[in-house]
């Protein structure tokens, strides 16, 4: 829980909405958010994540009423920096203090293998999640063994098949150390991103690869560092699921959650309608079997050469939040991607790190799911993505 008192260390971050948020850190070095009455973007007086939502909060826009009583959603957003290149320390700690200050219950952690090959590499990934756990953000891990095109394994098991020996001990050994270094914080633990999207493009790995990922899954349900709560899915695409993908319902049987990216259109030349998210959002229910949803991946672009715009993301968020509130005992975490926009070196990251072209029509809609611009202004879609994560913090 993020605690609201002041402490002697303090210093104060400006938010791009006007607002100001004074940070403090008390003497554990645990980070404290300091929320004077009527500086909330939502226009309430209280820091509003921890009342339950039907009280009387200032949330003007929501019937908050009406969805008392019913199920929480974590509601996240990757807390990825503005400018571009190599972030400095500053834009990071701003970024995540930013998506932490109006509401967001959770973050999404992704590393893949080959980032996690050094002693530096782990210490990193051990304090970001101690971060974020002693202030009540619930932490969703990917370990992205592959991502979309892309496996992303140590480069010292490139040539190697999934089923070595070899590689299935080296990542065992890795989720050791993750767990370990994760201490706890972690609810979920997730296998890949849109693994459907690798095994079209690589459909002679199918098998080998499915039975990697389910030796994975049994591996870290048997791990006796592997906390009782931890939730374990794999991740795949929506288009992936609704088909769905011939490997999916294997996948989720062995799942505790069904875990999938919603970027409708991501890849095409023109970008997904921002409103048909109810009727896919019941598509998607049907074929979950009844497990909850994470949305590990959330967004709809700005850019215009993929056919967004400011107005259709905020409608597309809009809608998804409408969507959720009926729907919100089928979703259990919401990961809205991501808070800055990607400038032109990090989108030739983002790329690469993927298997997809630099530039084009992917770039495009990849690079422009912030919710702020790539100079920290905000979007119209931010109040929308603040308003609903105050009214789906609470039950």
């Amino acid at each position: 829980m993020i605690s609201l008192h002041f402490s002697w260390r303090w210093f104060v971050l400006p938010l791009a909405l006007g607002a100001i948020i004074p940070i403090a850190c008390d003497d554990t070095g645990r980070l404290e958010l300091v929320l004077p009455p009527g500086e909330l973007p939502d226009g309430g007086n209280l820091a509003d994540a921890e009342l339950a939502d039907g009280d009387f909060d200032g949330d003007a826009a929501f019937d908050d009423a009406a969805d008392a009583g019913a199920s929480r959603v974590l509601v996240a957003v990757t807390p990825n920096p503005g400018g571009d290149g190599p972030p400095n320390i500053t834009d990071i700690v701003k970024a995540r203090l930013t998506v932490m200050a109006v509401g967001a219950r959770g973050v999404v952690i992704r590393r893949s293998p080959a980032d996690l090959v050094s002693e530096e590499a782990l210490a990193q990934l051990e304090a970001e999640a101690s971060a974020y756990g002693k202030n009540g953000i619930v932490v969703n891990f990917v370990f992205s063994v592959v991502d979309g095109n892309a496996r992303k394994l140590d480069p010292a098991f490139d040539g190697y098949d999934w089923g070595d020996s070899i590689v299935t001990k080296a990542m065992a050994a890795r989720i050791d150390q993750i767990l370990l270094r994760l201490g706890g914080t972690a609810r979920y633990f997730l296998f890949g991103r849109d693994v459907d999207v690798y095994l079209a493009a690589h459909p002679d790995e199918r098998p080998a690869l499915e039975a990697f990922l389910g030796e994975l899954i049994g591996y870290i349900r048997t791990n006796v560092s592997t906390p009782p709560d931890l939730r374990i899915g794999v991740g795949f695409s929506y288009a992936g699921v609704t088909v769905p993908d011939p490997s999916w319902p294997k996948l989720l049987e062995a799942s505790d959650v069904a875990v999938c990216s919603y970027l409708p259109g991501l890849g095409m030349d023109v970008a997904g309608s921002p409103s048909n998210i109810a009727t896919d959002a019941d598509a998607l229910v049907t074929k979950v079997l009844g497990k909850p949803i994470v949305l590990e991946a959330l967004g709809f672009p700005t850019s215009d050469v993929v056919g967004g715009s400011d107005a259709k993301q905020a409608l597309f968020l809009q809608n998804f939040f409408t969507m959720l509130g009926p729907r919100r005992s089928s979703f259990e975490f919401v990961n809205i991607e991501g808070l800055h926009d990607l400038g032109p070196l990090r989108c030739a990251d983002r790329a690469m790190f993927t298997g997809q072209a630099v530039g084009g029509a992917w770039s495009a809609y990849a690079c422009s799911l912030g919710l702020f611009t790539l100079e920290s202004q905000p979007k119209a879609a931010w109040q929308v993505f603040v308003n609903g994560a105050a009214e789906f913090a609470s039950p």
